[in-house]
């Protein structure tokens, strides 16, 4: 029973393992799109709505600023919401971005795995864009409006541009001194042989 159960051990696959560490690598991969889909959705409630959010936000900035805020505080706090679409948005596509890179890194596209990452970020920004504005649409004190939808994939869209112009730099570099590397090694050989 001992010899068999030997015998058997060795050629018995090996799931349980294999496939929690294949779920422990997913979780770490998509848990932070998760985190910010559910930011979103805490966010997307009528206890965060303009009318909740403008008293907070109007002792702050009369902290920092002064009371001069108070005569253009209706533009000022609708700025305010709209530079957090745009930013919230975009950091979302750069966390979707991440999670689609480090997914798509042993599939082969005939797209570049990095344009692929992107599209599929702002894609993902866009849909996510649209429920929540929708679901705001049946909200009392909310409005579900396209227009928030096209701000947030444009910030989508500004971050993943930041973030290719980025990576096209970096990799540049690093050929570049790949390069260099290569002419400088068998100068650096000739002189020590």
């Amino acid at each position: 029973m001992s010899s068999s159960s030997v015998i058997y051990g060795a050629y018995a696959p090996q799931t349980s393992v294999v496939g929690c560490a294949r779920l422990w690598a997913q979780l770490r991969t998509w848990l932070p799109v998760l985190v910010c889909t559910m930011v979103f959705a805490i966010e997307s409630t009528p206890y965060l709505g303009s009318d909740r959010t403008s008293a907070p936000l109007r002792r702050l900035a009369e902290i920092l600023f002064g009371n001069g805020v108070d005569a253009h505080w209706v533009s000022i706090h609708h700025l305010i919401r709209k530079t957090g679409h745009f930013m919230g948005y975009g950091i979302f596509s750069l966390v979707c971005f991440r999670a689609f890179w480090i997914t798509l890194q042993s599939v082969a596209f005939h797209l570049p795995r990095q344009l692929q990452s992107h599209g599929l970020a702002i894609l993902a920004t866009f849909l996510i864009a649209s429920a929540d504005e929708y679901h705001q649409s049946f909200l009392p004190n909310r409005t579900g409006q396209f227009s928030d939808v096209l701000l947030d994939c444009c910030g989508a869209a500004a971050m993943c541009f930041v973030l290719f112009v980025g990576m096209q730099i970096t990799e540049d570099r690093r050929q570049a001194r790949a390069k260099a590397g290569c002419r400088l090694k068998p100068a650096y050989a000739d002189l020590t042989a």
